[in-house]
């Protein structure tokens, strides 16, 4: 790598690092406008800086809570050089490479002092520099109207994000056949082109969009409420944080129970927050969803008879 090259990756490195140890967490899209590169380069630059304990999820790119580069005896510059020297060895000694890690290891201890320990969901591995994540990427970034090749269909589609939904991740896209948002799991894509078709979606309806999808079952132009009582003994967890977005309190009840509301786009958004609530939690409507609950839990039961 040339020396100018290895300025300009010291630079982006070192501004991530400032501001994330001052606000917690940074968008790609900001580090993009920033320094006026592509989301590859930043993806390159945070899987050079594996030292850091740096997370990456939906697009934001944030350090656990209790990670504290000022407990080092090393400061930003002098961890950060050391690192790309670290990156820059080409062996294929397995000792030296022991050796490595263990010099990171080291280092990298007195980054943490907390007493909390905050355990995170296990996502599919994913290649975020593959020829199909690249080729994503840069048609969600030009707008284009893209073709998706997947294992018993293709679509025409407006690709908007790259999203992941219980530890899998997705494509959410308009597919132009029937005009509805969707998504596509990015396992399953055998193939993707984009054309030199432009689509016109502003990034504030995108969001907007997002806000509603909380599963992968997401089906769009579909809404509905879903209300449910939840039981005394587990009451204070509903109070204490919302499961959905559209999470609403509409009553308690004298003996600590909640009336609770959701608004959802299929059974499946909420049907394994029932589930994991049982027995301390009743559907009361709709109709058609306590059914379901109830004749599932039956069949079930004869299962085990």
């Amino acid at each position: 790598m040339a020396a100018s090259q290895h300025d300009k990756l010291f630079t982006r490195a070192l501004y991530m690092l400032q501001l994330l140890s001052v606000q917690r967490r940074v968008h790609i899209d900001e580090l993009v406008e920033e320094f006026g590169v592509n989301r590859r380069t930043i993806y390159r630059d945070i899987e050079r800086l594996h030292f850091f304990p740096l997370e990456l999820n939906n697009g934001y790119i944030s350090v656990p809570d209790g990670f504290n580069i000022e407990h080092n005896r090393l400061d930003n510059d002098e961890l950060l050089i050391l690192e790309l020297a670290f990156s820059s060895i080409d062996t294929l000694d397995k000792e030296v490479l022991k050796k490595i890690d263990s010099i990171r290891a080291k280092l990298s201890n007195p980054l943490f002092f907390t007493p909390y320990k905050i355990k995170s969901a296990e996502f599919e591995k994913i290649n975020k520099n593959s020829e199909l994540l690249n080729k994503i990427e840069d048609a969600i970034q030009k707008c284009n109207i893209s073709k998706v090749i997947g294992q018993e269909k293709s679509s025409h589609v407006e690709p908007y994000k790259i999203v992941a939904f219980d530890g899998y991740w997705y494509l959410l896209a308009k597919d132009l056949e029937d005009m509805k948002i969707k998504t596509y799991m990015i396992a399953h894509i055998q193939e993707f082109y984009a054309t030199s078709k432009v689509y016109d979606t502003s990034q504030e309806k995108i969001a907007k969009i997002l806000e509603n999808v909380h599963t992968a079952w997401f089906e769009d132009g579909n809404n509905f409420e879903v209300e449910v009582k939840v039981h005394k003994e587990i009451a204070h967890f509903f109070t204490l944080k919302k499961y959905l977005p559209s999470q609403e309190i509409l009553q308690t009840f004298e003996d600590g129970s909640l009336k609770i509301s959701f608004r959802i786009t299929n059974d499946e958004d909420i049907d394994n927050i029932i589930k994991a609530w049982l027995p301390h939690i009743e559907v009361l409507k709709p109709l058609h969803f306590k059914q379901r609950v109830i004749k599932e839990l039956q069949e079930y039961i004869a299962k085990l008879s």
